[in-house]
């Protein structure tokens, strides 16, 4: 787990498009703290601040702390609007949390022994990576950073399903509940496309290789009707 981020935020009296470009053209970004039995409050944060702490690993999957005149907030990402063209923060949207608040949060997977997968190394398949974050339900006390995968012993043509992840302690996976049909492959081993691509090749050539022969077949036939004529 890594160490828990500290965020120094002030309070902010306005709000509306005016004031935040002003915020931001001073180096800050607008961000609301709501959730729990307080009211919700606007406050504004120090874009390299804030840039920053986005740099910490997990950090939008783990309990910050945001000091607000004085006051520690303990709170999660709930969203963060970033620019579409640079990137930059625009806003962000903070929840309270304890740590017996139950909370709904998507969590990144990563995974593991990619280069000791058997599919791979022993058989030249390539993994497909098809979900990269998952939703849960946990308590905010058991917020895990990410949802390991360890992709060490599968082979090609294997799949791991969300039914089959080893989950931490008190995590779920909520769409689940829902049904069979909801349980989704979160990674696969397939075959290598260049064995397509192979043989793929070798039809074209038997293709051209059956076209070549009917051409010979017909200038001999054509040869052997001029010379019916000649005689």
């Amino acid at each position: 787990m890594s160490d828990q981020v500290i965020l120094n935020a002030e309070d902010r009296k306005e709000d509306g498009k005016s004031s935040n470009r002003l915020l931001r053209r001073n180096g800050s970004i607008p961000a609301v703290i709501y959730g729990g039995s307080k009211d919700p409050i606007r406050v504004s944060i120090l874009e390299k601040d804030i840039t920053k702490a986005a740099l910490v690993p997990g950090f939008s999957t783990q309990i910050l702390s945001v000091s607000v005149s004085g006051n520690n907030e303990d709170v999660i990402i709930k969203e963060i609007q970033r620019h579409p063209a640079s990137e930059r923060v625009l806003h962000a949207d903070l929840m309270r949390v304890n740590p017996d608040t139950k909370i709904s949060i998507s969590v990144p997977v990563r995974f593991i022994n990619e280069e000791n997968c058997i599919g791979v190394k022993m058989h030249g398949g390539a993994i497909s990576r098809l979900i990269n974050n998952i939703d849960i339900n946990c308590l905010a006390s058991n917020l895990p950073e990410y949802i390991e995968v360890d992709v060490e012993n599968m082979d090609i043509g294997d799949s791991v399903f969300l039914s089959a992840l080893s989950l931490p302690e008190g995590v779920e996976i909520p769409s689940l509940a829902l049904g069979d049909d909801r349980d989704q492959a979160v990674v696969s081993v397939a075959e290598p496309k260049s064995m397509e691509v192979e043989t793929e090749i070798e039809e074209v050539i038997g293709e051209e290789g059956a076209e070549g022969e009917e051409g010979d077949q017909d200038n001999e036939e054509s040869s052997d009707e001029k010379g019916s004529d000649s005689d």
